[in-house]
C-alpha cells in the first residue's frame, strides 16, 4: 500500500525575514488597534530586536506597500517566489519596487537576524514538533482530492510565531501551497495557545488555506463557466452578502464552509462539525449552509460512483440546485 503524502512542516527564512521587517513597521500597533490580543514571547522579542530599524529602506518600502493597500498575501507570495538570500524573482509583480530585494538582503545583514534566529531556535523548533505530531495522522491530501482530483502540489505549513499575529495566510508559490499559521489567539492579553493544545484549529485553518488556493486555481481555469454562473446572484442572506459582496467570494465561502463541515464530520467528530456550522451560521449569517452541505454530500456520493472527477464537473449543477433547494428548504427561507 502506498504511504499517504504528508504535509511538510518547516521553517523558511524568507518568511521569517519579512515577518521581522513587518515587526519594524506600524503593523503590530495597528493589529492591536483592530483587536487587542496577546502575542508570543518571540514576537515581542523580535519587535525589540528590530526596533531601531524602523527607518531602514526595506522597512520603509514595506510600510509604503501596506499604506498603498497591498495585502500581506500578495507580499508573502512575492517573498516566497524569491530566491534566498538575494530576493530575486522571475515572477516579480509590477507593484514590487525593483530595489526591494537588495534592501531586504541588507536588512537581514544589518539587523543580524541570523543571530536572533539562532538564539531563538528552540522557540521555533517547539511549534515544528507540535505541528508534526498534530498533522501526522491526518490525510489532508485525501480530503482535498475529493474536490480537485489528484494533486501535483505540495502542502506546506509554515509555523509563524512572529508577525502577523492576527492573520492566517494562504500563499501559492509554484506547486507549493503554504499555510502561514500563527498559533490560535487567546482571550485578551493572554499568550496564544500552543498549536498542540487546539488540534482542530490547526486542521481547520490549514485546510481552509489549501481549499482557497486550489479553488482559486480551479475557477481561474474555467472563466466562461464562472462568468455564466455569476450572472445571477447567489441566494444568500443579507448579512452574508454584506460581509462578502462579490459573487466569487460568496461562492468561495459557501464551498469552504460546506467542505469543512464534511471534513470535520467524516474525519474528527460530528460534534465538531455541528459546532463549526453553528459558529459560521451565527457569525457569517450563513443560513444556507445546510443546503450547501446536502448538495456537497450528493456530489461526494455521485463521485464515488464515477459520475464526476472533480467538483468543477458538478459546479453548474451545484449552483442551479442551490437555488432550487432554497425554495424547498426551511433553512433557506
Amino acid at each position: 500500500m502506498t504511504e499517504p503524502r504528508k504535509v511538510l512542516i518547516r521553517l523558511d527564512d524568507r518568511a521569517r525575514l519579512i515577518s521581522a521587517a513587518l515587526a519594524a513597521t506600524l503593523y503590530p500597533l495597528q493589529s492591536q488597534q483592530r483587536q487587542k490580543h496577546g502575542v508570543t514571547l518571540h514576537a515581542r522579542g523580535t519587535r525589540k530586536w528590530v526596533s531601531v530599524y524602523g527607518t531602514h529602506p526595506a522597512v520603509l518600502t514595506l510600510q509604503g506597500l501596506l499604506d498603498a493597500g497591498i495585502g500581506l498575501e500578495p507580499i508573502y507570495t512575492h517573498i516566497l517566489d524569491s530566491d534566498w538570500p538575494t530576493f530575486n524573482s522571475e515572477r516579480r509583480a509590477d507593484w514590487v519596487p525593483p530595489e526591494w530585494g537588495e534592501q531586504l538582503r541588507q536588512f537581514h545583514e544589518s539587523a543580524n537576524l541570523a543571530a536572533w534566529w539562532t538564539d531563538e531556535d528552540e522557540q521555533w523548533q517547539l511549534p515544528i514538533r507540535h505541528l508534526t505530531r498534530v498533522l501526522a495522522p491526518m490525510d489532508l491530501y485525501r480530503a482535498l482530492e475529493v474536490y480537485f482530483g489528484p494533486l501535483r502540489e505540495q502542502l506546506v505549513v509554515l509555523p509563524n510565531i512572529s508577525f502577523p499575529t492576527d492573520q492566517i495566510l494562504a500563499v501559492r508559490s509554484g506547486d507549493d501551497l503554504f499555510a502561514v499559521l500563527p498559533p490560535r489567539r487567546a482571550w485578551g492579553d493572554s499568550a496564544p495557545w500552543p498549536y498542540e493544545s487546539d488540534k482542530t484549529y490547526v486542521y481547520q485553518e490549514a485546510l481552509r488555506a489549501y481549499l482557497r488556493l486550489l479553488l482559486d486555481a480551479m475557477l481561474d481555469a474555467q472563466p466562461e463557466e464562472v462568468a455564466a454562473a455569476s450572472e445571477r446572484p447567489l441566494p444568500v442572506g443579507e448579512r452574508f452578502a454584506r460581509l462578502h459582496p462579490i459573487w466569487r467570494e460568496q461562492f468561495t465561502e459557501l464551498f469552504i464552509a460546506g467542505a469543512m463541515v464534511l471534513f470535520l464530520e467524516d474525519t474528527l467528530d460530528p460534534r465538531e462539525a455541528r459546532a463549526y456550522a453553528q459558529q459560521v451560521t451565527k457569525v457569517e449569517g450563513l443560513t444556507l449552509l445546510p443546503n450547501v452541505v446536502r448538495l456537497m454530500k450528493r456530489y461526494e456520493g455521485d463521485r464515488a460512483l464515477g459520475k464526476y472527477a472533480t467538483f468543477m464537473d458538478y459546479f453548474t449543477i451545484f449552483i442551479r440546485q442551490l437555488r432550487v433547494t432554497l425554495t424547498l428548504s426551511p433553512a433557506g427561507r
